[in-house]
């Protein structure tokens, strides 16, 4: 039976290191592949939020626990429940920090995407908004529509109030319409797919690399910024449907 008296510092210390590593590769995994899938990933800053995250959880607990470890200590077992109890909290706050900031909407808004995390959705909007945008998506944002209200009034209170940082459209779920209701109106906007090749060799690569992994004609393909928080990318465009085909991690300015 394993007793305190069996390790010695280094052992504890490598102990709550892989425990450690256990608990961090769930979270990972949950952030990475369900609350951030790509390319929401990089361009939402999961990547600093999860290293961060992880700093705190993989490295600084282990690292108390090497400095404090000593079997002589008559309160030992209490200084180690403070320890995990600590590095537990720090990884929940951390958890719903990132939660919080998941990005829950992709929002079409004239001629361009915006992605939005539940924590910058207008609360008063959201509380008029119907039924289907009150439930915000846990597995990745839904991408959706926004047009500015038909009330001239309420338009204009909005275009002021956001001018001067108030929330603007795109961050309104009462004014959001289901995507397939605007395809259309996507499809008018989309930019040729050729004009986002034309801008260097980087994004020339990027499409060429695209079309010939999703076997599309690229004169078919358009193209539309998506403004994220940490990182813009392109929304692939069927110029014909407006259905979305995918993205290209690139600057789409």
């Amino acid at each position: 039976m394993l007793t305190l008296n069996s390790f010695d510092r280094w052992k504890a210390s490598g102990l709550h290191l892989v425990l450690s590593a256990l608990i961090a590769a769930t979270v990972v995994a949950l952030v990475a592949f369900v609350w951030y899938p790509r390319p929401y990933f990089e361009a939402m800053g999961g990547g600093t939020l999860l290293r961060l995250l992880i700093g705190v959880d993989v490295v600084l607990g282990p690292l108390i626990t090497l400095i404090i470890f000593d079997t002589r200590k008559p309160r030992l077992k209490f200084d180690l429940a403070a320890v995990a109890m600590l590095q537990l909290a720090a990884l929940a706050y951390g958890s719903y920090i990132m939660f919080e900031a998941r990005p829950v909407y992709n929002v079409f808004v004239k001629d361009r995407f915006e992605t939005i995390p539940a924590n910058d959705l207008d609360g008063e909007s959201l509380a008029r908004a119907g039924s289907e945008f009150r439930d915000l998506p846990m597995a990745g944002p839904r991408v959706v529509t926004a047009s500015p209200p038909a009330n001239p009034e309420e338009s204009l209170k909005i275009a002021i109030g956001a001018m001067s940082g108030g929330p603007d459209i795109a961050k309104m779920p009462h004014l959001y319409k289901p995507y397939d209701a605007a395809a259309s109106e996507v499809a008018r906007a989309a930019r040729p797919l050729q004009g986002l090749a034309r801008q260097g060799k980087t994004q020339s690569d990027a499409v060429t690399d695209f079309v010939s992994t999703h076997g599309d004609n690229a004169s078919n393909l358009g193209y539309l910024p998506v403004r994220a928080r940490n990182k813009d990318f392109a929304m692939i465009i069927d110029r014909k449907t407006g259905q979305i085909v995918g993205s290209i991690a690139i600057n789409p300015w």
